[in-house]
């Protein structure tokens, strides 16, 4: 079995915000599921038999349902498994005293660490005075903590830390171009939501010139993430999973994972195949990226061919709301 390296939970995917760029497509929208003692007690062990040491602790937004964080963590504790660090937007940074009082029930727990959204596109959704509050209070606590990033936390100071902003008011405060600007600098993967603006920043190229060599890392356990849902999801790949024990096993049967399983033979091509025997037809525009012309394929069969390895469903609904809003969702 193959061990998980530097690696999450994602215990949630929905969230306070419905940022630009969540490589989840997360959003408040999204279905509230959590993750259950069941599932938290066999991904601990999971991780455990693995040979894990450690891992962070993500979403959607973690912080929606503490008690359901909390427990996961005591499974983690209970098999061994410590935690890097959990994700947060502030969201819930309301007071001081709350705050204060959350942060002890976590170093209580074991935890050390958080990361700190901040940016302009979690600014659409979340006022300054949120993660400032989070980031003060941890100083007086003696609690560790990095700021993801902070040089845009530098950037928007001068905001009014008590609002959010539309993308309207941050053209103009940080520039017209500031969501292609804000993606590059990031250095994002442009994948999940963030499909939508490597529209904006690459040109399009036919489908046939995408198509490309097998997708070797797809089972790399490195930064791998497993889900409140019992799967796994490669690094940089939302929308492809596995179940978890499967996926360290590298058993990715073609029957039960068609998806992946093409993907990792033969790569994008294999993929093309597959989907234009169910109907697929590329768009004559082309894509931007790979990864958008991989998307395109999946969100199709996702609709008209479904398989296990076309998962969680949200993140597809989530995607169609972003890629196909003259429709409803609907492509």
């Amino acid at each position: 079995m193959n061990t998980p390296l530097y690696s999450g939970i994602i215990m949630n995917y929905v969230c306070t915000a419905a940022c630009r760029h969540c490589m989840f497509a997360s959003a408040p929208d999204c279905p509230k599921d959590y993750i259950t003692p069941d599932m938290a007690e066999r991904t601990a062990a999971l991780l455990e038999e693995a040979g894990t040491s450690s891992v962070h602790i993500g979403g959607g937004e973690p912080f929606m349902n503490f008690r359901a964080l909390c427990m996961l963590i005591e499974a983690l504790n209970r098999h061994g498994v410590g935690v890097d660090y959990i994700e947060t937007n502030a969201f819930w940074c309301s007071s001081d005293e709350f705050v204060r009082e959350r942060l002890m029930k976590l170093r209580g727990l074991g935890v050390t660490t958080i990361m700190v959204s901040v940016d302009p596109f979690h600014i659409e959704f979340v006022p300054l005075e949120r993660p400032i509050r989070l980031c003060q209070v941890m100083n007086e606590c003696d609690f560790d903590y990095f700021i993801w990033k902070d040089r845009y936390l530098r950037r928007m100071i001068r905001f009014d830390r008590t609002k959010t902003y539309t993308k309207e008011e941050l053209q103009k405060a940080l520039g017209a171009d500031y969501i292609t600007d804000t993606a590059s600098e990031y250095g994002l993967g442009m994948n999940g939501r963030a499909l939508a603006i490597a529209g904006d920043i690459y040109e399009k190229r036919p489908a046939e010139k995408l198509a490309a060599a097998a997708c070797s890392s797809l089972l790399d356990v490195c930064h791998c993430h497993l889900d409140l849902y019992g799967n796994i999801v490669p690094s940089g790949c939302p929308g492809i999973a596995a179940d978890a024990r499967d996926f360290l096993n590298e058993n990715i049967a073609p029957e039960q994972y068609p998806v992946m399983a093409r993907l990792l033979s033969g790569g994008t091509k294999a993929l093309y195949d597959y989907a234009a025997e169910k109907g697929f037809v590329p768009s004559a525009e082309g894509y931007p990226t790979r990864c958008a012309f991989c998307y395109a394929m999946r969100e199709f069969l996702h609709r008209e061919a479904p398989s296990a390895d076309l998962a969680p469903d949200c993140f597809y609904t989530s995607m169609e709301k972003t890629l196909h809003p003259q429709t409803g969702g609907e492509s």
